[in-house]
């Protein structure tokens, strides 16, 4: 991975290129030009250990990867191009390590892709629009309800029906709040990752996930690439 190392400084210096809009940010009255040093220099320094916290996990991904396994027609291809543009620009752009990980794991499915069913462009996507509490729910939901297949039907002081989704997690898992919980799964369930099962089964009307395919498709993605 030696040559993905040289792609460092070109995408860590893209606040440098803009001469635009460094402009405008010295524009800014009072703090402007505290911001353009901050971006310029420290920043820079940022997205670079960044890029190569990346490149050390998709090295650790690769090595268990056998030659015959990579997809080398897929590397000299526009998807291929774009994939790895994609992930270095998501990178530049999270501080999250555990974001960076999945970066990894993403790309190294997508250089040993042979299924044409997978989408690597789209779990990047995903992944770049979760926060890493909504990307820990999601994966603690599937676990739940997709390998543990824990069905959550306890009943609710003073309510028929089972209990939602944002209840029975808060409880189990204390470190989610219900509140915060009643946010999150909606916007994970945008992504497609999960879908909201609403029925007259349910007392409160909705509030209670599954995994779609589409989340399982994932999941093989980055830990098997099946």
């Amino acid at each position: 991975m030696a040559d993905s190392k040289s792609l460092i400084p070109f995408y860590s210096s893209f606040y440098n290129d803009e001469n635009g809009l460094r402009a405008a940010i010295m524009a800014i009255p009072i703090i402007g030009g505290q911001l353009d040093l901050l971006l310029s220099s420290p920043g820079q320094k940022f997205v670079e250990e960044r890029l190569r916290y990346l490149i050390d996990e998709l090295q650790n991904e690769m090595s268990a990867v056998q030659e015959h396994l990579i997809n080398k027609d897929f590397i000299g291809k526009e998807e291929g191009f774009d994939l790895i543009q994609k992930t270095f620009i998501a990178t530049a752009k999270t501080r999250q390590r555990e974001k960076l990980k999945v970066f990894a794991q993403i790309l190294r499915g997508g250089l040993t892709l042979k299924e044409k069913t997978h989408d690597p462009e789209l779990y990047l996507r995903i992944v770049d629009e979760l926060t890493v509490k909504e990307l820990e729910v999601a994966l603690l939901l599937y676990e739940v309800k997709e390998i543990r297949k824990i069905i959550i039907e306890e009943k609710r002081e003073n309510q028929h029906g089972m209990t939602n989704d944002p209840y029975w997690f808060s409880k189990h898992y204390t470190q989610y709040s219900r509140d915060e919980l009643e946010y999150i799964l909606p916007r994970i369930a945008n992504t497609g990752l999960i879908k909201e099962f609403v029925g007259s089964a349910i007392g409160n009307g909705g509030w209670q996930y599954n995994p779609t395919p589409l989340f399982k498709d994932f999941i093989s993605f980055i830990e098997n690439n099946e």
